[in-house]
């Protein structure tokens, strides 16, 4: 049964959505919220309302199946890579042996095997990289680490001879002296997180369009409070950080510097 247009029940969806996971879908994106839940529907036994009413009652299948469904995003190794220059530069002038990394949304492990590969091959192998993200099918697919060719589209050939290994006829997986610098964790960016250290670095990218304006201040809120003094913050260049706060200063683009 699919979702009404209009009418109560999307709106609960939609509460559901916010106040769990501070996910925003204005006027002008309910539409794209009906047809993702409609999908979602299609593969369930149940109506729209008993789907619902699953929710509510805390069940962990459901729950993960619609964070599956409103949540899965596109991304690629290697994307953004003055970011992964800017890393490097910064780790290697201020002479940080054992650097702690949170890449936090990182859906399926590009971004933080990027971040692990640029580093080792630097001759970096002392550090960690912890990512995170709310979904568990991408953190399943992340710790999996295979991925098709088109996900390694800007990944110089050298790259994948070294770090990637075939996976069948069609996939190539991570080797495992990337994976075991990466340590993986389900987080809600919306609740209030504070890890026993604090970061050197911490990227947050291409994850503030999913919030309203209160809920960007809750993520950068969260990072900022794990992210040592003079670590750097980086977000997506095509997102904005509203207001922020006064213990960051701009550092490069879309990178920011805890002071």
């Amino acid at each position: 049964m699919p979702v009404p247009h209009k009418g109560t029940l999307l709106e609960r969806f939609q509460e559901f959505i916010y106040e769990n996971y501070g996910i925003h879908y204005h006027q002008q994106k309910t539409d794209i919220l009906r047809m993702k839940l409609d999908k979602l529907l299609e593969t369930q036994q149940c109506s729209a309302e008993e789907f619902y009413q699953s929710l509510v009652l805390g069940s962990l299948k459901a729950r993960d199946q619609l964070l599956e469904a409103i949540t899965v995003g596109h991304t690629f190794f290697f994307r953004e890579q003055q970011h992964l220059d800017i890393l490097l530069a910064h780790i290697q002038k201020t002479g940080n042996t054992r650097p702690l990394i949170w890449c936090a949304a990182s859906s399926t492990g590009e971004e933080p095997y990027s971040i692990a590969i640029k580093l080792l091959m630097s001759g970096i192998n002392t550090f960690v990289v912890v990512a995170s993200d709310i979904n568990k099918t991408v953190l399943d697919a992340m710790n999996r680490g295979v991925y098709p060719p088109g996900k390694l589209e800007y990944t110089p050939k050298h790259i994948k001879t070294m770090y990637f290994t075939r996976h069948g006829p069609h996939s190539f997986k991570i080797s495992p002296e990337v994976r075991k610098h990466i340590n993986i964790k389900r987080l809600n960016l919306q609740e209030e997180l504070l890890f026993e250290r604090p970061f050197d670095y911490i990227f947050c990218r291409n994850v503030m369009i999913y919030f309203d304006e209160p809920g960007r201040k809750k993520v950068v809120k969260n990072v900022s409070r794990n992210l040592a003094n003079g670590g750097l913050l980086f977000v997506g260049h095509t997102e904005a950080i509203l207001e922020v706060q006064k213990d960051l200063e701009k550092y490069a683009p879309a990178v920011f510097r805890k002071v």
